[in-house]
C-alpha cells in the first residue's frame, strides 16, 4: 500500500512516516518547509520505500503512481483566519464560533 503524507516533515506528519514504513508501507512525504524541517526526514532518505516531494499543497499537486491514503498533516500553525480573529482562550473561540451565544461555554 502506497500513502502520501501532506506536510510530512512537520512533527506529527513526519512520525507518521516512521510508523508507516514500520509496517511496510511505501510513504511518499510532501512538504514545502513553511513549518517542518528537513532534519525530521533526514533518517528516512536511504529507506527504498520512501520518497520526498517539496512542494505546497494549496496549489495542485501532480503525484505520480497510485496512492491508497491521503493523510492531510500540511497546515501552519497560524492560519489566515487565526491571524485574524486572534481568540484568546475557549470562552473567545466559543463567542467567534457561529451560532453561538456571546460570552457562554
Amino acid at each position: 500500500m502506497r500513502a502520501v503524507v501532506t506536510g510530512g516533515a512537520g512533527f506529527l506528519g513526519s512520525h507518521l512516516c516512521d510508523k508507516l514504513l514500520a509496517e511496510g508501507w511505501d510513504v511518499l512525504a510532501v512538504d514545502n518547509f513553511i513549518t517542518g524541517a528537513k532534519g525530521n526526514l533526514s533518517h528516512l532518505t536511504k529507506n527504498k520505500k520512501f520518497k520526498f516531494q517539496k512542494a505546497d499543497v494549496s496549489r495542485p499537486l501532480k503525484v505520480a503512481g497510485k496512492v491508497g491514503y491521503v493523510l492531510h498533516f500540511a497546515s501552519p500553525a497560524l492560519s489566515a483566519l487565526s491571524r485574524r480573529a486572534r481568540p484568546r482562550g475557549s470562552r473567545s473561540l466559543r463567542s467567534a464560533s457561529p451560532g453561538s451565544k456571546s460570552g457562554s461555554l
